[in-house]
């Protein structure tokens, strides 16, 4: 049993931006990224399997499932041990003249059961007649029922990436699964068909923080559109060296120091330096725990998944982090590049940089030589 450790940190605080819209206030907060560091018992488990991170009640997955003709979603939640939610979301298809369409049911399972035992559904939607839509409540069934016998047929999954060999009639018959520790619930991150086509694949991971957090139920997308730049070279500026701990980074004047660990480039970009302390002893859970936990979206945000980029290197004992964060209500995208190297107490000295697309395009060498510099 692995002893809990809780540490609450404000790893990457906050920064304005210029509201396009409304001129009245001039500045407003975009992003406020909390994450907690806590690993305890399972709060919440699913039937039949022990997770190897343990998942925490409001955790939730959503997927790209390319088995429909139109773009499509599922998204899977856990209350608790014994309660989820399962979400049907296809967003509004102009060229087909398909509205906008969504199911949801809620699900009780027996925690007891060492199989897909439910015991009770509600329908959270509106089922229309005359639709396919009792078809797709019949489909999401099935995708539990699937889910969860093949999670337990893999047995472990214990790192990033085990892929098994399937064969899955509602995928068109043979298929790779691919299982990664950091999804939560069914660990299921790719399914992926006989010609090597991702047919269902993990967009996003989250946890909702409190029933005000809508940030499940509004799910409709990761894509924002990119915007249109010039490249610019920015001026040459004195260069400065920032610290924190036994870390430094080097900027220029044009950063201003708003805390002992954090700075802001004007309203484009933000960096925070901290220290993340060791969660557990077994070393691939400590660290597949504390990835999960910093690709997780956050309330009013959706971290892209499909497109994050994890590397290690060995001879600095370090994981690069590299994402994109969609914001939907000013429908703009948040790069953020997250540095962890393991320091001599087992914990991550921790490094973010987080920056407004626009401004990352216009001059990405100019934030890429900042990350370069972080020692």
């Amino acid at each position: 049993m692995v002893e809990p450790v809780e540490t609450t940190f404000d790893i990457c605080g906050h920064f304005d931006r210029l509201n396009d819209r409304i001129f009245i206030s001039m500045k407003k907060t975009i992003l406020s990224i909390i994450t907690t560091i806590l690993l305890t018992a399972a709060v919440s488990a699913l039937p039949g399997f022990t997770s190897f991170i343990p998942d925490s009640a409001g955790e939730y997955v959503y997927y790209r499932d390319s088995s429909f003709t139109r773009e499509s979603y599922i998204g899977i939640l856990g209350y608790d041990d014994s309660t989820i939610q399962i979400r049907y979301f296809a967003p509004q298809d102009d060229t087909a003249m398909l509205p906008a369409k969504e199911i949801a049911i809620l699900i009780t399972v027996d925690p007891k059961s060492d199989f897909w035992n439910m015991t009770g559904e509600k329908i959270i939607s509106t089922i229309l007649p005359d639709t396919d839509d009792t078809d797709i409540v019949n489909y999401l069934h099935d995708l539990l029922y699937e889910f969860s016998a093949r999670r337990i047929s893999a047995v472990a999954v214990e790192s990033g990436k085990l892929i098994l060999d399937q064969n899955y009639a509602q995928f068109g018959g043979q298929v790779a699964i691919t299982f990664d520790a950091r999804i939560p619930l069914f660990n299921i991150r790719t399914i992926t068909d006989d010609k090597g086509t991702k047919v269902f694949d993990c967009v996003t991971i989250g946890t909702i923080k409190s029933s005000e957090d809508k940030s499940f139920e509004a799910f409709k997308g990761v894509s924002a559109p990119k915007p249109e730049v010039t490249k610019e070279t920015r001026k040459a500026s004195k260069a400065k060296i920032c610290k924190f701990e036994t870390r430094q980074v080097t900027l220029d004047e044009s950063w201003e120091q708003k805390m002992e660990n954090f700075w802001t480039l004007g309203n484009d970009s933000l960096i925070t330096m901290s220290v993340l302390p060791k969660v557990a002893e077994n070393k691939v859970l400590n660290d597949l725990y504390v990835q999960r936990k910093l690709l997780e979206s956050t309330e009013g945000s959706y971290t892209d998944f499909q497109n994050c980029e994890i590397s290690y290197t060995q001879a600095k004992d370090s994981y690069k982090l590299v994402s994109t964060s969609f914001f939907p209500e000013s429908n703009i995208n948040v790069y953020l590049t997250k540095l962890l190297t393991r320091n001599k107490d087992g914990g991550f000295d921790y490094f973010s940089i987080s920056t407004y697309q626009a401004a990352y395009l216009k001059n990405p060498l100019y934030f890429d030589k900042i990350i370069k510099s972080y020692k």
